[in-house]
């Protein structure tokens, strides 16, 4: 099973986790990332210093989809490590497809 890394998070105007930056493939919807993990048609991992840490990703009761390194957890945010991508223009232009 192929493995890609997840390398930086994109939050939306209300903070929520919308987006993901994969190594090699550039910034990624979380609706994208989600159905490959479920679908197991490969694998995420993040890096936590030398740490590497599993993706796994929950629908939640309201729709709503979550990553995290978590496979148990409830309906916390597990990626708060990586760095945050907040280039203006992209914001802009990610929500405009929205």
């Amino acid at each position: 099973m192929d493995e890609f890394e997840i390398t930086c998070v994109v939050r939306d105007s209300h903070g929520t986790i919308s987006h993901c930056g994969v190594k090699g493939y550039g910034i990624q919807d979380i609706s994208t990332i989600e159905k490959l993990i479920k679908e197991e048609a490969c694998y995420f991992f993040a890096s936590d210093g030398d740490i590497k840490k599993n993706i796994y990703s929950k629908v939640l009761t309201n729709g709503a989809i979550l990553l995290t390194t978590d496979p148990n957890c409830t309906d916390t945010n597990e990626l708060d490590f990586l760095p945050l991508f907040d280039r203006p223009l992209l914001r802009q232009l990610i929500e405009s497809v929205r």
